[in-house]
């Protein structure tokens, strides 16, 4: 029996945290005994204590972000202090937990946890490190020059979600690109979206845009709402959702700016369109979000895989997304979607326009889309991958 140790770094149920559900659950349980080691008491540990995996919070230690979905820029010196005080903590409390329990394999699961890494490497256990976000390139590239020195010195496998993610790394045997990859049971075409539409009051005729993601600079909220607005002048029936996290008056809200965000974006919208552009949270029912939609939009300002995307495709939605590293990858231009420049409202309006115009074109990108993502993003197939991968650690 292998005894493999997950560590996972963030708090709320997304990409990074059902990615590694998904994995864990293809497991071979009279093979591989699998723990999770969360570094936040949160929705993501919950996650894995409902499936029955053992699970073990410890918030004394601490990663150190720096991707293009969280950095600490030059306003955030406190915190970038803050976390270089911790690091060495963290590696020593780390080592000590390795001594306690015995590990075959520890998988990082996601590039901010640099001090595990050189702790289990230290401890000589394999690493796999998956790699789930591109690196930022900083002001002067220090912070992304560490952080991919330690990768590449520490980790036995290298798990790159995208062809994009790994470009952000030293070149190196031990990189292979693995898509995430989503349950077809959970994202499949014929779900019904009939419940949904009940819900929100949208009637069957009207046409519904959906962004995941919530209020959030880097998914690009402010340029869905700018492109909502110039479509809803010739689609004025037309329901533009968006699901996900809305930033409240907290103060971790206020430091990092996303209040000001929200209040910018909310101000874009007249009192005559509140009906026609909704904000719905988070939620849990994001197939079914998907099943009473017309087509996805994915208006990302920085390159990042988008697991929206993949599970738009496998519901047999069509997407306009950013044409951007990640997406690129996700979407077959004028096949499965349509790829626009970032940050251009005007253009993804125009894409949005295109697709609600055409019903025909609609089916066919979403029956491309379902081919598409059976062949790259299939849960059982790329977690054999991945374990086919582990094997090759194991002497």
């Amino acid at each position: 029996m292998r005894r493999i140790l997950y560590v996972h770094h963030g708090r709320g149920i997304g990409g990074a945290p059902l990615s590694l559900l998904y994995l864990i659950r293809g497991l071979d349980r009279t093979r591989y005994e699998p723990v999770v080691l969360c570094i936040h008491e949160s929705e993501a540990a919950e996650l894995f204590r409902s499936e029955g995996i053992e699970t073990v919070v410890d918030e004394r230690l601490h990663d150190f972000s720096h991707t293009n979905v969280l950095w600490y820029p030059w306003w955030q010196l406190p915190k970038t202090v803050l976390r270089t005080l911790q690091f060495f903590p963290t590696y020593f409390r780390f080592r000590r937990f390795l001594r306690a329990r015995h590990f075959d394999l520890v998988h990082l699961n996601t590039s901010t946890l640099t001090a595990f890494g050189l702790a289990a490497h230290a401890e000589r256990i394999p690493v796999t490190w998956h790699i789930r976000e591109p690196l930022h390139s900083g002001y002067l590239g220090i912070r992304r020059a560490i952080i991919r020195r330690i990768i590449h010195r520490c980790a036995d496998l290298v798990l790159p979600i995208c062809r994009y993610d790994a470009s952000q790394l030293l070149p190196s045997d031990a990189i292979q690109v693995v898509y995430n990859f989503i349950d077809f049971s959970q994202f499949d075409a014929a779900i019904d979206g009939t419940s949904v539409r009940e819900e929100l009051a949208i009637p069957a005729q009207h046409p519904v845009v959906l962004m995941l993601g919530g209020v959030n600079p880097i998914k690009g909220t402010r340029e869905f709402v700018d492109a909502a607005m110039r479509v809803l002048q010739t689609w004025p029936d037309a329901v533009f959702l968006v699901a996900g996290p809305v930033p409240d008056d907290g103060f971790r809200n206020r430091i990092n700016g996303l209040r000001v965000y929200r209040e910018d974006v909310f101000r874009l919208i007249p009192d005559t369109a509140q009906t026609q552009i909704r904000f719905l949270g988070i939620r849990s029912d994001i197939p079914q979000l998907l099943a009473a939609s017309q087509l996805l939009c994915f208006p990302s300002t920085v390159p990042h895989f988008a697991r929206p995307v993949i599970e738009a495709s496998a519901m047999g939605l069509p997407v306009v997304a950013s044409d951007l590293g990640g997406p690129q990858e996700l979407v077959i231009h004028g096949k499965t979607g349509l790829l626009v420049p970032p940050r251009d409202p005007a253009a993804l309006a125009d894409a949005v326009s295109r697709l609600l115009d055409d019903r025909d074109l609609r089916r066919h990108m979403g029956e491309r889309g379902i081919a598409l993502a059976h062949e790259r993003f299939d849960a059982q197939h790329n977690t054999q991958a991945v374990l086919s991968y582990y094997e090759k650690l194991f002497p």
